[in-house]
């Protein structure tokens, strides 16, 4: 059974501030509910979410509602949600597989002992107010399991032509498939993304292709201006990921317009990071 739950206020709400709420321990984290007020989505300029006092997802407000609209859920207006699970396949189980499971220790002793929500609000906010409601279940054996890593990161090229990147993380403990990933260009556009594996060419799509395939797919994806999303979960099927467990080289090559920064934020399934 799902449960609904208002959680404990934050503290430290304010311009220019960093909010936290310290998420109560014992159940399995689907969903987190953000209320907000008198501050923007712009306005809360990072999201950080962690376990055991060390991050695990992070993301802006405007990334998250954007990163929620391609998978098919409604912008965000007053409420954003913030989804544990992975939104938008159509095996349950695949999708509740990175539900958070909290103070249930595995094999080895390792549990989620404690779960914040951290909330950077820039100092233009006028009178900030938010509040927290959780979807949750009871929790399940086996510990934390398998987790939802959200990484946010930055490259640049000085001019139109191919940007490589080889120092995405990969193979760690937190990294070892990657499920989705966000590119967000800070000019020109992206026309062509490139995946290589240990030197192999594994995918490669130019945009047109990509977005056609995406909106044609029958699991509600919905390509966001601005974003280039590498998705290969968008038919629905969970298993459909790129193994990054034992590779010895992992890297992107982006086909660019112009000058441009290229931030990402890319989401990993791992195990809870030390």
């Amino acid at each position: 059974m799902l449960l609904e739950q208002r959680m404990p206020p934050f503290e430290g709400v304010s311009p220019g501030n960093q909010a936290l709420i310290k998420l109560p321990i014992g159940r399995r984290y689907h969903h987190l509910f953000l209320i907000y007020s008198g501050v923007t989505l712009a306005q809360m300029t990072e999201i950080r979410i962690l376990a055991n006092g060390k991050v695990f997802q992070s993301f802006s407000a405007t990334q998250r509602d954007k990163m929620n609209q391609f998978v098919g859920l409604d912008a965000a207006n007053g409420i954003l949600q913030i989804p544990f699970e992975r939104m938008g396949l159509k095996n349950r189980d695949q999708q509740e597989l990175t539900a958070v499971n909290t103070n249930v220790a595995d094999k080895n002793g390792r549990a989620i002992t404690s779960l914040t929500v951290e909330i950077d609000i820039a100092g233009t906010a006028t009178a900030p107010a938010l509040k927290m409601f959780a979807t949750q279940s009871a929790p399940q054996p086996g510990g934390p399991g398998v987790m939802m890593n959200i990484r946010r990161t930055s490259r640049s090229i000085a001019g139109a032509g191919e940007l490589e990147v080889s120092d995405y993380l990969y193979g760690t403990p937190v990294s070892q498939s990657l499920n989705r990933a966000f590119f967000i260009p800070s000019a020109g556009n992206i026309n062509r993304v490139i995946v290589e594996r240990d030197l192999y060419n594994i995918w490669e799509r130019e945009t047109a292709l990509n977005e056609f395939t995406q909106k044609n797919s029958d699991a509600g994806r919905v390509p966001q201006s601005g974003y280039w999303v590498l998705d290969t979960t968008e038919r629905g099927y969970g298993a459909n990921q790129i193994g990054l467990r034992g590779v010895q080289d992992f890297r992107m090559r982006f086909d660019c317009s112009a000058a441009m920064t290229v931030d990402a934020v890319i989401e990993y399934l791992g195990v809870l990071g030390d």
